[in-house]
């Protein structure tokens, strides 16, 4: 491909990328928009197409399969993601004009793909807006799981799981939250700025800026733009950190001058919120296996101008030697997971795991708790987190690891929460946090906070 001239172009060239080279939606993202000169408005389009594309791709090739003589496996790359495309612009997205997203589909068939291909999308493509009834569904009652998965692009294991836990009502509802485009959520940088001074300069500069009522520190922005371009950004007034995600460091509770562990740190949204809180004063350890990872903390550590930290590269299953055992205040396990809380935010996530991820996921938190637990002093803290909501990682995790460690005992993780998010969810931290995308308006996170005897 040549490079690419339009939003629909290069998101067009990224789709083929994830499809050819089973790349992540993200990488793909970012490589093809490190390479192209497209306005800020188009920029967001693209992202929309490729992350929107990803999340619906089991939708939209139902619906392919409707209207297409071929099977979508023996098209093309360029020819499934071209109609892959137009599909998403006609059934997801209002604001598109059908005839526009046909036409712009039929170009790049006869820019991108092989002789025929233009007419064979066009045909597809008019077949669906001459005939939109035509799309069905596995009926709802008699095959429940099957019309979830299909209507709201989820693989079959993960709605079948939630049903038995929620219900179809409920898991219905969170599969259609999962394919929503989430809100983008700031924390204020407070060792630079207050959050009422940071909301005034963003409101001047043309960002739609809410302080939250959930917690002191966050900002709701609307519309980010070039936010994350922006001086405000770059000199270290805030970081992009979703709320679940701060209730963490809340219930962590670290104080000044105290020694904090944090296991599997980066990119470091958690580590510099525990500094933050502690008024960058004490000493703060942020682990991280990989490397390029670490560089990530060390990147966001100099941009907030933060200096209690020190990035250290290590597996948590086998922490240094000169990491002696029993010496920490606070531990904070924000352990590897299935990520099934944040699948509205990572767009290709669902097609990635299986249930026997999740089995896998299970045996290595449970090395990470152990290894965790010989880091905290007695009367210390152990705090253990994770973005997933399916409980053989969460509470069913911490009740095995109680009954193996009588040393540590549950401690209600409600007082420790901000004052808001009491206020609007008094049922959460008693004793566990568990957050709901689709219950909560923010991301599914799951926190249990223990202290050594």
């Amino acid at each position: 491909m040549v490079s690419p001239e339009s939003a629909r172009e290069a998101a067009l060239r990224a789709l083929v990328d994830i499809d050819e080279r089973n790349a992540y939606a993200q990488q793909a993202r970012d490589r093809i928009l490190e390479n192209v000169d497209l306005a800020m408005r188009d920029r967001a389009f693209c992202t929309q197409l490729i992350f929107g594309v990803t999340k619906h791709k089991k939708t939209i090739d139902h619906i392919i399969r409707t209207f297409s003589t071929r099977p979508i496996r023996k098209m093309d790359p360029v020819t499934r993601n071209t109609l892959r495309l137009g599909v998403y612009q006609i059934y997801c997205l209002e604001q598109i004009p059908s005839h526009a997203a046909v036409y712009e589909c039929v170009a790049l068939a006869k820019k991108y793909a092989h002789v025929g291909s233009a007419g064979f999308v066009n045909a597809v493509l008019r077949s669906l807006l001459r005939n939109p009834d035509a799309i069905r569904f596995p009926d709802y009652a008699q095959e429940t799981v099957s019309h979830i998965s299909l209507k709201h692009s989820h693989p079959e294991w993960l709605v079948s799981r939630w049903i038995k836990r929620f219900g179809p009502e409920e898991t219905e509802r969170l599969c259609q939250v999962n394919n929503e485009e989430p809100s983008v959520t700031i924390r204020t940088n407070t060792l630079k700025i207050t959050r009422d001074a940071l909301v005034l300069k963003l409101r001047r500069e043309g960002f739609e800026a809410v302080p939250s009522d959930l917690v002191d520190e966050a900002i709701e922005v609307g519309s980010t733009g070039d936010l994350f371009n922006h001086e405000l950004y770059s000199s270290g007034m805030f970081i992009a950190q979703d709320i679940a995600s701060m209730l963490v460091s809340y219930v962590l509770s670290p104080k000044p001058n105290e020694h904090v562990m944090d296991l599997a740190a980066a990119p470091g949204g958690k580590t510099t919120h525990i500094a933050q809180l502690m008024g960058d004063r004490g000493q703060i350890i942020a682990c991280d296996v990989h490397e390029h990872r670490l560089a990530l903390i060390s990147e966001n550590l100099q941009r907030l101008g933060i200096l209690s930290v020190k990035p250290m590269i290590c597996d948590s299953r086998r922490l240094p030697d000169d990491i002696g055992a029993r010496e920490f205040d606070k531990v904070l396990l924000d352990a590897a997971c299935s990520g099934t809380g944040v699948l509205r935010r990572r767009a290709d996530l669902r097609w990635q795991r299986t249930d026997e991820d999740l089995r896998d996921l299970v045996a290595l938190q449970r090395e990470l708790l152990e290894s965790a637990a010989h880091l905290v002093k007695p009367g210390g803290v152990l705090v253990y987190s994770t973005c997933s909501i399916e409980p053989e990682e969460n509470s069913e995790q911490i009740c095995d690891f109680l009954k193996e460690h009588i040393e540590f005992s549950k401690d209600h993780a409600e007082p420790y929460l901000p004052a808001g998010f009491r206020m609007a969810f008094p049922d959460q931290g008693k004793p566990f946090v568990n957050t709901y995308p689709h219950t909560h308006g923010i991301d599914g996170f799951f926190i249990a906070r223990l202290t050594r005897k």
